[in-house]
C-alpha cells in the first residue's frame, strides 16, 4: 500500500468517525443541578452553539481534505478555531468538581486545533490529516469524561 493511500484511508476512518459520534453528543440534554458550579442557561446555549459551529467546521475541513481542495481546507481549519473563542469559559456536563482537568481538556484541544489550522494552511494536507484525527481524539476523550 503506499504511503497517500494509507494517509486516506486513516483519514476516512477517522473523518466518519467525527461526523458520526461528536454529532450524537450535541444534542439536546438534561443539565444536571450541582452546588459546585451555578448553570447559566444562557452560557450552557453559547456553549452548545459554540461546539455545533467546530462540529459543523470539522465536518467541513474533512471533506475539503478528501477532496484535496486546500483554500477550502484552511478556511475550515480557520473556523475551528474561531468556535472556540469563549470556550475557557465553559463547564463541563458532568464531573462538574473536576473543572481543573476539564480546562486542561479545552486547553490541549486548543492547542491541537491550532496546530491543525496551521498544517492546513500550510497546504500538507497529509500533515493535516494526521492533526485532525489528533484533534478528534481530544474530542472523544473530553466527551467520554465530561458529556452527559
Amino acid at each position: 500500500m503506499n504511503i497517500s493511500l494509507a494517509y486516506t484511508s486513516v483519514f476516512l476512518v477517522v473523518a466518519s468517525l467525527a461526523i458520526g459520534f461528536p454529532a450524537a453528543a450535541h444534542g439536546p440534554s438534561v443539565h444536571p443541578d450541582t452546588a459546585t458550579v451555578v448553570r447559566d442557561e444562557n452560557a450552557m446555549k453559547a456553549q452548545h452553539e459554540r461546539m455545533g459551529n467546530f462540529e459543523e467546521a470539522m465536518t467541513a475541513l474533512g471533506k475539503a481534505m478528501i477532496h484535496e481542495d486546500k483554500s477550502d481546507a484552511e478556511k475550515h481549519a480557520r473556523q475551528l478555531t474561531e468556535a472556540l473563542r469563549g470556550h475557557e469559559k465553559d463547564v463541563p456536563h458532568k464531573n462538574v468538581s473536576r473543572i481543573k482537568e476539564f480546562q486542561a481538556s479545552y486547553e490541549e484541544f486548543r492547542k491541537r486545533s491550532a496546530k491543525l489550522a496551521a498544517d492546513a494552511g500550510s497546504g500538507n494536507l497529509q500533515k493535516a490529516s494526521l492533526s485532525y484525527g489528533k484533534v478528534l481524539e481530544a474530542c472523544v476523550s473530553c466527551h467520554a469524561k465530561f458529556r452527559d
